[in-house]
Parts: C-alpha cells; sequence; structure tokens
C-alpha cells in the first residue's frame, strides 16, 4: 500500500517539453518561446521544434519482433531515444547534409520533366569533348571536400559488415543479407521498359553534373547497385578469383569514398548494359566527387609558391608526404593509389578515354619507387598485388601511346612465373610477356627517334623480342590441382598476348612482311574463337583483341573480328569494347592505322589516352 502512496505522489513528466531539458533529462516549464528553467541558468533553449528520432538502428533492437499484450507486433517508435547515443548522431548527419556534395541528387528513376541546372565545377566527360591538358583540368576543380573529411564515427562501429568483404563471383548466401534480400531483378526489369536513350553519341551530363534534380538516390537503390557491383561488375573487373582492392579501399579509405567508387562503377556499367542515360549521369556524379577530392588533396600536396599551382608536382608530392605524421603517412599513401586504381577502372567501364592516366601514373610509380615508402608497403599483404594491376595499366597505355611514351612503372612489379603475386594470376597474360611489351615500348621510342631506322642494332632487338614471345609456352603455370582445361586456357591466352605483340613487332620493324602479319592475324582469330568468351581469361584479353581488329584487311578476319567483339561486349558491358569498335571501323574505312586515330584532334590531340584494358 505504503509504494502505491509512493508511485501517485512522484511527479508525472510529459515529454513535450524542450529539447536542452530533455537533453538534460530534466523537468520542463514549458515555458515558451523559451523555457524559463534554461532562462535561470543561463543556458541556450533549443525550443520545442518537432524531432524525428527512428529506432531503426537503436543499439536496443533484438531479433526478435516486439509484441503487445495483445499478442500484435509493434512497429515503429519505442518511446524516447537513447539521446546522447543516438540524437546526438542524427544531428550530425543533419548538418553533414546541408552541404550539396553530401547530397547524391540523382537517382535512375528520374522523371524527363526534371528540371536541370547549369553545373558548377567541371565534369570528366567535359575534358572529352574539349581541348583541355591535365593542368586546366586541375585549374577548373571546385571542389568542397567536406563531404570526405575523416568520419568522426569509426567505420568499423557503423558499417562492420562491410570489413572482410565478399570476394568477386560469390554465391547468393555469401552476401550479407542487407544487399542480398534485395531482388536485382527488380531493378533489371524496371530498365526494361524504359526508353534506350543511346543514339551513338556519348550523354551530355552538363546540364545535370551537379545533381540539380533535388532527388537523391535511396538507400534502397544505394544497396542496389552495390550489390551489382560485386555480383555482376566485380568479376569482370580482373581474373583474381578473390580480388583484394575493394577490401582495401574499404580498410584504408572513408567508407563514403569507397561507397562513391562502388556505386559510380556500377551506374556506368548498368548504362553500358541496358543505355538509361539517367544512370550515366549518376555514375558521373558520383566519381566526380571521388576524382575532384583525390585533385583537390594532390593539388594542396604540391602547392609550392616558387612554382605552378595548375599542375601536380610529383616531387613536390612525394617530399609533402613524407613530412606527414607516421600515422598519416602510413595510409594516406596507399589511399591515393587505391583511388588512382579506381580512377583507372571507371574510365576502362566508361569508355577508356583518360586525361589523367599520365600523371596518376607518374604518381604511383613515384611512391612504389620511393624507399621511404617500403616500409609501409611490405606492412600491407595485398599492395603487391595493387600495384601489379596499377603496372598493367600503365603499360597498355603506353604500349598505345601516339608518342610512345615509355611505362613508368618498374618491370620488376608485373611478377614473373613462379611469383606469389604475378599477373598471369591476375590478368591472364604472364609477366614475362608483359616485360617483353615493356621493351617493345623502349624499341618504339628508339625508332620514333631515330626516324625509324631499322639498323643491326634494332634487328638485334627484334629477334630477341621474337624469341622471348614465341616462347610464351615456358610462361605459364601448369598446376596439377586445377582442371587440364583451366591450364590449357591459360596456354592459349598466353598465345593470343604473344601473337597480338608479334604482329605489331612485324609492322613496326618488318611492315612489308604482310604475309607474315596476316597469317598471325589469322592465328589469332582461330585461338582467340576457341575460348569461351564468359572466362576471365578472355575478358582481360583486351588489348590484343583491339591490335588484331586494327590489323585486319581481309573480309574475312574483318567479319570474324567484328563477331568477336560485338560477343565480348554483350558479355562484359564495357564502354572500352565500345571505343575499339569505333577505332577500326576508322582504320578499316580510311586506310588509317591505329597510332594516326588515336593522334588525332579527339584523342592525343585534346590530352587524352586510351586505356584499352
Amino acid at each position: 500500500m505504503a509504494d502505491a502512496t509512493d508511485q501517485a505522489s512522484k511527479i508525472k513528466r510529459v515529454r513535450t517539453g524542450c529539447w536542452t531539458c530533455k537533453k538534460r533529462r530534466r523537468k520542463c516549464d514549458e515555458g515558451k518561446p523559451e523555457c524559463n528553467n534554461c532562462i535561470k541558468a543561463g543556458r541556450k533553449c533549443e525550443g520545442y521544434g518537432l524531432k524525428l528520432s527512428f529506432d531503426v538502428d537503436d543499439s536496443r533492437n533484438s531479433k526478435e519482433p516486439k509484441v503487445n499484450s495483445k499478442g500484435e507486433v509493434i512497429h515503429g517508435f519505442r518511446g524516447r531515444p537513447r539521446l546522447k547515443e543516438s540524437l546526438s548522431k542524427r544531428e550530425l548527419r543533419a548538418e553533414e547534409l546541408k552541404d550539396d556534395t553530401k547530397k547524391r541528387k540523382l537517382t535512375p528513376y528520374i522523371s524527363e520533366s526534371t528540371k536541370t541546372e547549369p553545373p558548377t565545377s567541371t565534369s570528366i566527360a567535359s575534358v572529352t569533348n574539349e581541348n583541355v591538358n591535365p593542368s586546366v583540368l586541375l585549374n577548373n576543380v571546385n571542389v568542397n571536400v567536406n563531404h570526405f573529411e575523416p568520419s568522426r564515427i569509426k567505420i568499423a562501429d557503423e558499417f562492420h559488415i562491410f570489413h572482410d568483404l565478399f570476394p568477386s563471383g560469390v554465391a547468393d548466401e555469401q552476401i550479407p543479407s542487407f544487399i542480398d534480400n534485395l531482388q536485382h531483378t527488380d531493378l533489371m526489369s524496371h530498365l526494361d521498359h524504359l526508353d534506350d536513350v543511346r543514339d551513338g553519341h556519348q550523354p551530355d551530363i552538363s546540364a545535370n553534373g551537379n545533381g540539380a534534380s533535388g532527388t537523391k538516390m535511396t538507400d534502397y537503390e544505394e544497396n542496389m547497385m552495390i550489390k551489382h557491383f560485386f555480383k555482376r561488375l566485380l568479376p569482370l573487373l580482373d581474373a583474381h578469383p578473390s580480388t583484394p582492392w575493394p577490401q582495401l579501399a574499404l580498410k584504408y579509405c572513408d567508407f563514403e569514398i569507397a561507397k562513391s567508387c562502388f556505386i559510380a562503377l556500377a551506374c556506368i556499367h548498368i548504362y553500358e548494359t541496358k543505355g538509361v542515360q539517367e544512370f550515366y549521369r549518376t555514375g558521373m556524379v558520383y566519381v566526380n566527387n571521388t576524382l575532384e577530392y583525390l585533385i583537390q588533396y594532390l593539388k594542396g600536396k604540391s602547392e609550392d609558391s616558387e612554382g605552378d599551382e595548375d599542375t601536380l608536382d610529383v616531387p613536390k608530392i612525394i617530399s609533402n608526404l613524407k613530412k606527414q605524421p607516421i600515422e598519416k603517412r602510413r595510409s594516406n599513401f596507399f589511399v591515393i593509389l587505391l583511388l588512382i586504381h579506381i580512377h583507372f577502372l571507371f574510365s576502362v567501364v566508361e569508355s577508356g578515354r583518360s586525361a589523367l592516366v599520365r600523371n596518376f601514373s607518374e604518381l604511383f610509380a613515384a611512391i612504389v619507387k620511393d624507399a621511404s615508402f617500403k616500409p609501409y608497403l611490405d606492412q600491407i599483404e595485398e599492395s603487391s598485388t595493387l600495384i601489379a594491376n596499377l603496372s598493367w595499366f600503365d603499360t597498355i597505355a603506353a604500349l598505345v601511346s601516339p608518342d610512345c611514351r615509355l611505362p613508368y612503372c618498374d618491370e620488376n612489379w608485373y611478377g614473373m612465373k613462379n611469383s606469389p603475386k604475378s599477373l598471369i594470376k591476375l590478368m591472364g597474360c604472364p609477366g614475362e610477356i608483359m616485360r617483353t611489351v615493356s621493351r617493345f615500348c623502349r624499341l618504339r621510342k628508339e625508332m620514333k627517334d631515330n626516324y625509324n631506322i631499322v639498323d643491326l642494332s634494332t634487328e638485334n632487338k627484334f629477334n630477341a623480342l621474337k624469341y622471348d614471345l614465341l616462347s610464351y609456352r615456358d610462361y605459364v603455370i601448369y598446376q596439377e590441382d586445377i582442371s587440364e582445361l583451366e591450364n590449357y586456357k591459360r596456354l592459349k591466352c598466353a598465345q593470343c598476348w604473344a601473337l597480338a605483340v608479334l604482329v605489331n613487332l612485324y609492322k613496326l620493324v618488318k611492315p612489308d612482311d604482310q604475309v607474315t602479319v596476316k597469317a598471325m592475324v589469322n592465328e589469332f582469330i582461330e585461338v582467340y574463337s576457341s575460348m569461351e568468351t564468359s572466362s576471365p581469361q578472355i575478358t582481360q584479353t583486351i588489348w590484343p583483341i583491339f591490335a588484331i581488329a586494327c590489323a585486319s584487311t581481309t573480309e574475312y578476319q574483318r567479319s570474324k573480328v567484328g563477331q568477336l567483339l560485338d560477343k565480348l561486349h554483350s558479355t562484359i558491358n564495357m564502354g572500352t569494347v565500345t571505343s575499339i569498335k569505333a577505332i577500326a571501323t576508322e582504320c578499316w574505312e580510311t586506310g588509317k592505322t591505329w597510332e594516326e586515330v588515336l593522334a588525332g584532334k579527339e584523342w592525343y590531340g585534346s590530352g587524352i589516352d586510351f586505356l584499352v584494358v
């Protein structure tokens, strides 16, 4: 009885007081516009405005649904949230959302009547249509980097599900439930009902480059893009059975940066698959955020009162990175390598065109070659894989450069047959053949400087390269723990690479020997046609099919190569394949070489390189 009396005598506190009193867990007298308690104590009264606080991610959630006395499941609010834990985070999120760069305003379902506004910053696509050099691009970047400031909430606490993430080609049961529960077929079937906007021209994103539509991608749509990236796109980006770079991006980058990278790649890949223009715009917005953040960071590291602020001064960047505290130095340089790798991947998925591949390749090589960063690289288990991948991009871009530039990377980074990390395991091409490609680039540069004069030294180098390429069988790993068919695929893939380099070697040193070139082109077509289009090895054999397509001279060769390119594009849906077809067609119709096409106004003349990877 006494207990009942005590309960009745207690003050009943209402939950409609000011927010200052709520946070202090004090009774509020509800004086308006400001409560008397706050006025007397000299505190700022936060008023009585409505603040919704959902409990869907509250730490008190349990796996079992909560029911009331009638046995009905309770949804929605569940009393006052834990203010110190959740309210502060929601206020932080509200402040962050005020930043325009934080808002992702484009969605795959934007209506055609959506109004647009002129962009406020230079987009990546604009570089492909203007005569812009990298220094001008860097100078025009207008960026707010608050979006990518280091998170004040530990990634491990909020996004622990992404650590130790699933490998490429994973089965459905291995994907976290919050992504796997989404029906990817819903998205793809929705796209089937949209008009195909592809008209042979690159979409114009300038009118919507800053996300002026006023709508942002929902969490559901973002998760759908992330699921598409890991399930559909990631297995196509390299031949590695469990590629490590997404895990590295999540570990070393801010989560928002990593997520923007995944979504950008997925959106562009869906655009290449379905041709829906909104996905192209959305992908460009996401990748612009990431690329502009990287450029802004590098510009800060290359600032020098005596130098040009509009260029990337690689030695100055390296020097400033060394001056950073040890903890920052340990991760910052690796974040740069990861973002460079992601930019290369985006360029490949989009069209293969890149205005920054040279700058980024030079910076990547300078970082890895610097002895002060080696101890940190040795501590990162998968760093050699990332270095080999970046070397791959650098070498292929150098191989097709109209000015015959040399690769910035070191030949040792490709790996050899018996190396723990080798390009034959990552990309299907033996590291020994890539070394030959690097030497071929040097020979190409020497002949250009000597006006293509073939002397005795050139003949000797030609014979040495030819011998190394014809020895492709010696570079293939034969493993007993895998099937004979898999070993045979590796052998045929190495043969394709060797034949493609041989064709270019003959066209460089012995251009009059058309009979041998024609025979090697036919041999390549037969070997390539016998391989499964969906095999990881053939999805990485991109430069060889480009070289053979441009070297095809007969109707039979061009017809077969055209069919192979169509089949390849339907398998991987990469913009690079579209560019290959356009360049090959121009070579066939005009009689130009691929060097002449890539040296034209639309490519090298505008500072654009071709990442034919």
